[in-house]
């Protein structure tokens, strides 16, 4: 059992030594496609780790409305109509990490 007694101790930021980025990419019913071309825009700059979304069971085609995806390294710009062929798709930056020591 864990030792709640301990006191307060101080939050650490990421240590790491890499850039990791979790991203939103959000559109009602958003299709199989609109989905490839927003990660393979992430995949021009990033390596995608995993991807995760709103709808029981994964991804599913015309029912998810938002997709997350975390992210390795640089991420191309974040906006609406993220990636070729993905039109109405935003995708924002919900957290990022990056060692600054």
């Amino acid at each position: 059992m864990a030792d709640l007694n301990v006191g307060v101790r101080n939050a650490q930021t990421y240590s790491g030594d890499k850039q990791v980025s979790l991203i939103s990419l959000s559109k009602s019913n958003m299709t199989q496609d609109e989905l490839d071309a927003a990660i393979q825009h992430i995949q021009t700059t990033a390596t995608v780790i995993g991807i995760g979304d709103d709808t029981t069971g994964g991804f599913n085609a015309g029912a998810s409305d938002v997709v997350h995806v975390l992210a390795e390294g640089p991420v191309p710009t974040v906006g609406s109509n993220y990636g070729e062929g993905s039109t109405g798709v935003t995708a924002a930056i919900v957290a990022y990490f990056e060692n600054t020591f």
